[in-house]
């Protein structure tokens, strides 16, 4: 189940813009412990945000820039992390290890290009018309879309990353326990909470499950625990 806090700050992730926090896509990355033990591939860096912007929903004690990573080489399975500090990470938990050729294509790169993206709020109206969408295409009623709500889906350049918020889950809300063994959350399996959602393309230009545009409804889900602030992230797709 979602906690309060991310309800509290709903926004959207706007590439090309450079604000006044330092949030990026991509990028090399600069934190030590991204290989896992006795594998020389690197997890994927997507996102660095930056958590003095408020419209940022996760503060994480001791780390300013907050980074989503993801383990694409690793047959994209399930991956658990901690960020210790703004230069450390420390892997709490993988699906698996091992590694999956030329997957999720040929010569996947080991970063992806570094784009500044600044933080956009989505109105409560716009939040609405969000939430409205996903319940009209649950129950294949989407022709009843008024004019006003294409409207704001083209504007907003729907589905985008999205922080916060009611969020489209394709196989519902992701159920697993903290990936942090020593926490209390560990065993329960309900108590993460999601605070992002990255789609298929994430910038202009850039794919992730694919070398080129495509239409694959492709989600990575990112969890964080209320107790111990360890970060789950999987996948999901149609």
């Amino acid at each position: 189940m979602s906690g309060e806090f991310v309800m509290k700050s709903i926004a959207r992730v706007v590439p090309d813009t450079a604000g006044p926090f330092k949030h990026r896509f991509g990028g090399t990355p600069t934190h030590r412990g991204i290989k896992p033990r006795g594998n020389n591939q690197p997890l994927r860096l997507l996102y660095t945000f930056d958590t003095r912007d408020p419209l940022f929903p996760v503060r994480v004690r001791g780390v300013r820039h907050l980074p989503l990573y993801y383990c694409f080489p690793y047959n994209a399975g399930a991956l658990g992390y901690r960020v210790v500090s703004d230069d450390e990470i420390k892997i709490l938990y993988m699906e698996t290890k091992r590694i999956q050729p030329d997957f999720p294509y040929e010569n996947f790169p080991n970063e992806f290009p570094e784009i500044p993206v600044s933080l956009t709020p989505i109105s409560y109206d716009d939040h609405k018309t969000l939430v409205y969408y996903l319940a009209l295409e649950d129950y294949g009623l989407k022709k009843h879309l008024s004019e006003a709500d294409k409207t704001v889906l083209k504007e907003t350049g729907y589905p985008f990353t999205q922080l916060g918020g009611i969020q489209r889950m394709w196989q519902d809300v992701p159920q697993a326990p903290c990936p942090d063994k020593t926490c209390e959350c560990h065993k329960y399996n309900h108590y993460l909470e999601v605070f992002a959602v990255v789609w298929n393309q994430p910038v202009p230009g850039v794919t992730l499950w694919t070398e080129k545009e495509d239409d694959w409804e492709v989600q990575i889900i990112f969890q964080i625990c209320p107790e111990c602030r360890a970060i789950y992230v999987c996948n999901r797709c149609t």
